[in-house]
């Protein structure tokens, strides 16, 4: 999973991400704060997206700019599953997020 991030197609992404977000962390920004963005989080998780190699590993609906510690707040720091500030935000993907809930949450 780490090569993953050190792909020419990942950076190229990644800075597409950020510029779209005004470099700015969007949890944060929901509250009116101006924090800058250290991380482009992928919003339902890398690691299932590469298992069952799905378009969502690039896709910018699956990503978003985040602070560190608003990253920090998407997984469970024991056994890496989506928080509920996680599962929110695969939520606001709309159709595509509730589906995949529906359908894998219980997994991640």
């Amino acid at each position: 999973m780490s090569s993953f991030y050190k792909t020419s197609k990942w950076k190229h992404k990644r800075g597409t991400i950020l510029r779209r977000d005004d470099y700015l962390c969007r949890e944060c920004k929901r509250y009116g704060k101006t924090t800058p963005a250290t991380t482009v989080h992928h919003i339902i998780p890398l690691t299932w997206c590469l298992i069952r190699m799905v378009a969502y590993t690039l896709a910018s609906i699956n990503l978003v700019s985040l602070c560190g510690e608003c990253h920090g707040q998407m997984h469970d720091k024991t056994n890496n599953k989506l928080t509920d500030k996680g599962l929110a935000w695969v939520k606001r993907m709309g159709e595509v997020g509730v589906k995949w809930i529906e359908k894998y949450a219980g997994e991640w």
